[in-house]
């Protein structure tokens, strides 16, 4: 029987990146998730160009029981670290109203990148799990 550290539920954009972040941190992860594919919902995001981010995300775009978690998490991972990511790929990408940053050929890329993360990060991920 294999031990984790972090189980996540879900191999969408977030469940990606907080698994990606636990592995960075040295972490044993494993991601789960009940479809056949990653990042299903990113793939058909944005007409399948992937809405990735806003450039002027922050705090005050977010409703919250408790609005200061919204201040602690956006300082510690932004939207420019991940398109500091985005480029670091080398992926296309153009803004369109009000700061929204889309891929210039396809959400798969955003998909690939994060899946190539997981794999920097150590990060295990099983698909067709069925979870109760």
């Amino acid at each position: 029987m294999q031990q984790w550290d972090v189980i996540v539920i879900g191999a969408g954009a977030a469940g990606l990146m907080c698994a990606i972040e636990a592995g960075k941190r040295g972490r044993k992860v494993l991601v789960l998730d009940n479809g056949k594919r990653v990042g299903r919902k990113i793939l058909m995001s944005g007409g399948g160009r992937c809405n990735f981010t806003n450039m002027y995300a922050s705090p005050e775009n977010f409703l919250s029981q408790n609005p200061h978690f919204c201040k602690s998490a956006l300082s510690r991972y932004t939207q420019w670290d991940f398109i500091a990511l985005v480029q670091q790929y080398q992926i296309p990408y153009h803004e369109k109203t009000l700061g929204q940053l889309f891929c210039d050929e396809s959400a798969k890329d955003i998909v690939e990148m994060l899946q190539q993360e997981c794999s920097k990060a150590g990060v295990q991920i099983a698909l067709q799990q069925q979870i109760t």
